[in-house]
């Protein structure tokens, strides 16, 4: 919960989410979806987790009611709505997406999503699926025909919308859930694999061929993002990641910007605040200890960037026990 007088900093362009309804060959399937998800969750006995590890790389989350937007790490992965909506912000964008609509990321990027609509007696469901780029290439390779299409903007995310193959796959992996462990250990690689591909043969496509066989240019972005995930806790030295990608500062920062929404600066600081977060809900640090550990040379700067980011107090996210 927010306190008073304390609002985290979102873009000035968040639209309202029209009701569209999923059309109607997708109705049934999500129906279908949203009452197996509910199963999982009462044979689990977790009906108040709000994300539950069904197999290994894939979630399923659930929420009861809208929340102000969360920061986090996005990780490349498939985020699949089964039954609400969603919003996620990532720099001065927002993107939406609803029962039977997907979120593809295709590359790791801090980001702040919020349920748009969810309430205790419809609960937001979704289901999370990790996405290997290793495995996507083996499947490349022995297509046929790749997917073709429009080559995707190189922003981090994209919105799409599922087909009844797709649905069908996370219907059985819903299933799965609930079947032995042997079950799950032989049967859930195959499944992982029909589902990449029919991923690949739908509207998520481009995106993830993309994502598998990259640009140059995408390859040496995702290089200076991997730079900055090692040493977030550094000072940053922007000249340097430009010189290692090949370019300029200023084209650099062109590139980067696009690639992830946000400046190379940003990217750091949300990094460096996403985990000192992480450390303060472990417990067992203290505030000034853990803006030391993140690389901030100042506690007070880092209480007042963590709170605008947030729209918490650092000590909020202490155990209540250490508060």
């Amino acid at each position: 919960m927010l306190r008073r007088g304390c609002r985290p900093h979102l873009p000035n362009c968040t639209r309202s989410l029209p009701d569209f309804p999923a059309t109607c060959d997708r109705q049934a399937p999500l129906r279908a979806l949203a009452l197996q998800a509910q199963a999982v969750l009462r044979a689990r006995s977790l009906d108040a987790e709000p994300l539950l590890e069904l197999l290994p790389g894939a979630w399923l989350a659930r929420t009861g009611s809208t929340r102000a937007p969360a920061p986090a790490l996005y990780r490349p992965a498939v985020a699949a709505v089964l039954q609400g909506a969603k919003q996620v912000w990532v720099g001065d964008a927002v993107l939406e997406y609803r029962a039977g609509d997907a979120l593809l990321t295709r590359q790791p990027v801090p980001a702040r999503g919020m349920v748009a609509r969810g309430n205790h007696q419809t609960h937001f469901l979704g289901l999370v699926v990790e996405l290997d780029t290793v495995l996507l290439r083996q499947l490349l390779s022995q297509l046929g025909n790749p997917p073709t299409g429009q080559a995707p903007h190189p922003a981090p995310f994209s919105v799409v919308a599922l087909d009844s193959p797709v649905l069908s796959c996370l219907l059985r992996l819903l299933e799965l859930a609930l079947d032995t462990p042997d079950a799950q250990r032989l049967l859930w690689p195959a499944l992982q694999r029909e589902l990449l591909f029919r991923l690949l043969q739908g509207e998520a496509g481009p995106a993830l061929l993309a994502m598998a066989l990259p640009s140059p240019l995408a390859r040496r972005m995702a290089g200076a993002i991997r730079t900055l995930q090692r040493s977030f806790r550094q000072p940053l030295d922007a000249a340097a990641l430009a010189s290692r990608a090949g370019m300029g500062s200023a084209l650099f920062y062109r590139h980067f910007r696009a690639a992830t929404g946000l400046s190379p600066l940003q990217y750091q600081k949300q990094l460096r605040l996403i985990e000192a977060r992480r450390l303060l809900q472990g417990g067992g640090t203290s505030i000034s200890a853990t803006a030391f550990a993140v690389g901030y040379e100042s506690p007070s700067q880092f209480s007042r960037e963590f709170s605008r980011l947030f729209g918490h107090a650092p000590r909020e996210a202490l155990p209540p026990i250490a508060r």
